[in-house]
């Protein structure tokens, strides 16, 4: 019998922060999201969900930095349709200027 050993990719995207939405806070937690257009051929715009200690990180951002976002995928049926979130783990600000 074969055994197979499960894996989980690590989804990241490299841009240049393009836009801060409004921070939202409840009772226990606090969320905000963000925009960036990739460093690609052909450039994506893309938005990410912050909550918590992620949106400390977010916090010391500025609208230009580039930034090295890892996200996880999830998404959800709600009246018939889809909906997609892409939610930050980690914000790597400046990433190319630091040492791994």
């Amino acid at each position: 019998m074969e055994t197979t050993e499960k894996t989980k990719q690590t989804l990241s995207y490299t841009g240049t922060i393009i836009e801060f939405g409004d921070a939202v806070q409840g009772e226990t937690w606090l969320k905000q999201d963000f925009t960036i257009r990739t460093n690609e051929d052909y450039p994506q715009v893309i938005n990410f969900l912050t909550f918590n200690n992620v949106q400390d990180q977010l916090s010391r951002c500025k609208l230009e930095d580039e930034v090295l976002v890892y996200f996880n995928a999830k998404s959800r049926k709600y009246n018939e349709k889809w909906f997609t979130e892409l939610s930050a783990w980690k914000i790597v600000i400046n990433f190319k200027n630091k040492k791994a």
